[in-house]
Order: C-alpha cells, then sequence, then structure tokens
C-alpha cells in the first residue's frame, strides 16, 4: 500500500474505471489502481471529483491537504472503519471524571519521559538523565492534570534546552515556537509534528475513538485532543529524528527559506518526504499500540461497571 504525495501545482485527480487517474499540464496522464493507495496528501491546490472522494471514503483511503504557511488551513478526511458509538459515548465519560482520566493521563507523561531518557542514552547525558528521573517521581505525586502539565512542560523544556547546546548556532534555535516557524529547527519539527499527527487522528477513528475528546490535554476548539494524547509517547523520537538530521547535516539552515514562516525549500522537501516515510512506520506502530491500549483500558472499565453510565 503506497502514500502518494503531491507537491506539485495545477494537478488534476480523477477516478474512472477503479483507479486514480493524475493530470498535469507537463506530463502525460498517469493511472494507478486505488487499491494500491493507502493515503494521499496535497501540499498544494489541487483540482479534484467528487467522485474521487466517493471512491476514497468508501474504500478507507485517507485523503489530507497540508498547508505548510497555514496550519490551521490543513485538513483531513479520515473514513470511519469502526462505528463504535458506546465506546464514545464511555471516552466521553472518561473526559468528564478526574478519577478516571488522571492515572491514564499519567501514563501518557511517563511514558514520554521514557522515551526522551531512551533517545538520551546516546548522549550520555547524565546530569539530565537524573533530572528526568526526578520529574517522572514527580509525576506520580500529581494529584490534577495541571499539575502534570506543569511537570512535562519542565521536562521539555529541559530537552529543548539541552538539544539547543548541541545545534549549530547558524540555525538560530533558542525555543520552541509554533506559529510562526522562524528557524529552521521549529519548521522541521512542526512539519513532523504534523504528519505524526495526522497518523494519530487516523489511530483514533480507526479505533472507534473521538479525537477531538482528550484524556490528558484539555478540550479546544479545532484541536484533536486525544490525538495529541496518543501523540505525546512518541514526541521524544520525532525530536531526535529532526535534531540528528541537522547534526548529520542531512539538512542545514541552507534548505530553508528566511523569514517568517521559515519553510523548507523544494528539492530539501524531496529529500525530506524520502526520509520521514521511513520513520512513520515504527511511529504508526506506536500509536497504533497506543490506541488499542486506550480502548482497552475504557473496554474493560465498561466491563467492571455495567451499570454505572
Amino acid at each position: 500500500m503506497y502514500t502518494l504525495l503531491f507537491d506539485r501545482r495545477h494537478i488534476n485527480l480523477e477516478y474512472e474505471n477503479q483507479c486514480l487517474i493524475i493530470r498535469s499540464p507537463e506530463t502525460p496522464p498517469r493511472s494507478i489502481p486505488l487499491s494500491y493507495i493507502r493515503k494521499i496528501i496535497c501540499l498544494h491546490s489541487v483540482q479534484l471529483t467528487t467522485a474521487l472522494l466517493g471512491q476514497l471514503w468508501e474504500r478507507g483511503i485517507d485523503f489530507i491537504n497540508l498547508n505548510q504557511r497555514s496550519s490551521e488551513r490543513s485538513f483531513a478526511l479520515y473514513p470511519k472503519q469502526q462505528q463504535q458509538v458506546k465506546r464514545r459515548c464511555l471516552q466521553y465519560s472518561f473526559q468528564q471524571n478526574d478519577a478516571l482520566s488522571l492515572p491514564i493521563a499519567k501514563a501518557i507523561c511517563t511514558h514520554r519521559i521514557l522515551g526522551n531518557l531512551r533517545t538520551l542514552k546516546l548522549s550520555q547525558n547524565h546530569h539530565l538523565s537524573i533530572h528526568l528521573y526526578k520529574k517522572k517521581d514527580d509525576l506520580q505525586r500529581c494529584i490534577t492534570k495541571e499539575q502534570l502539565r506543569g511537570v512535562e512542560g519542565a521536562c521539555q523544556r529541559l530537552i529543548f534546552d539541552f538539544w539547543r547546546s548541541l545545534l549549530p548556532s547558524d540555525l538560530n534555535f533558542q525555543s520552541r515556537k509554533r506559529r510562526p516557524a522562524l528557524d529552521p529547527v521549529n519548521a522541521l519539527l512542526s512539519l513532523t509534528y504534523t504528519l505524526a499527527m495526522q497518523e494519530a487522528i487516523r489511530q483514533c477513528t480507526a479505533h472507534g475513538l473521538d479525537s477531538q475528546l482528550g484524556v490528558y490535554h484539555s478540550i479546544l476548539s479545532g484541536r484533536h485532543s486525544l490525538a495529541c494524547d496518543l501523540l505525546e509517547p512518541i514526541r521524544p523520537y520525532c525530536e531526535q529524528w529532526v535534531m540528528t538530521s541537522f547534526l548529520e547535516e542531512t539538512f542545514t539552515a541552507k534548505d530553508f527559506t528566511k523569514g517568517s514562516p521559515c519553510l523548507l525549500i523544494k528539492p530539501a522537501r524531496e529529500r525530506y518526504y524520502q526520509a520521514i516515510a521511513e520513520q512513520l512506520k515504527p511511529w504508526r506502530r506506536s500509536l497504533m499500540a497506543s490506541a488499542r491500549w486506550l480502548c482497552k483500558h475504557i473496554d474493560q472499565h465498561s466491563e467492571r461497571n455495567p451499570y454505572e453510565h
């Protein structure tokens, strides 16, 4: 199963005879059987038919449009592979009940710190590791999600300070800044998180969960809070991959535009998408495992308390 990525303008996508038809001014029409396609990602404006959208929905093929300049204009269509209304109702009760959601939130934050510790083993930074182990113990003493977020935020500042001390100065990385990204490191982090987030949303949908109904992350209009929850444990691996890409000079400051926002130039984008495709495979497996773990936790609670809801 393939992921198709369109990074050019003036492309038309159509459906014909069980196939995706790709038309562009520079090349003859191309045909790809839909049975070979798992996901379609568009980085520029494309034209497509409603017949194609209907076929993608019916066949469970994701359609994702990414806007690098304005991430709030990005969107995706994820076919609902499971209609688990009961599970979503239970998920809502978890979100509303801190006694049910706090242990899950603690587990999510703990797995994120453990991921940071694993990625830091290669650097042998014992001083930072000691701090992170202490923060991991602090998590267990938290009695509210606000306290959890405070501990998790402190950990993340330590991690980014560590990476900043290793990165070349011409990258001008000072701290994590999302919108807009003003330096190459933040630009690559945001793009990598966005792609990983799309997979997290897909896993929520595939497992009958509401991606906007978070357990650790609070509900916020337009935010896929549960997908953010699932993403937490793999963020350290996303960060390690991005930082290593700069340290090994896979990407340098010359691969990015100057100004606001800072963006990958097209030749570098081609290299990036080839490289990230391999990285997404283990992240996808981890997200799937996290979604299954959460479903099991919710379903088991329902079995233990059949009359509670």
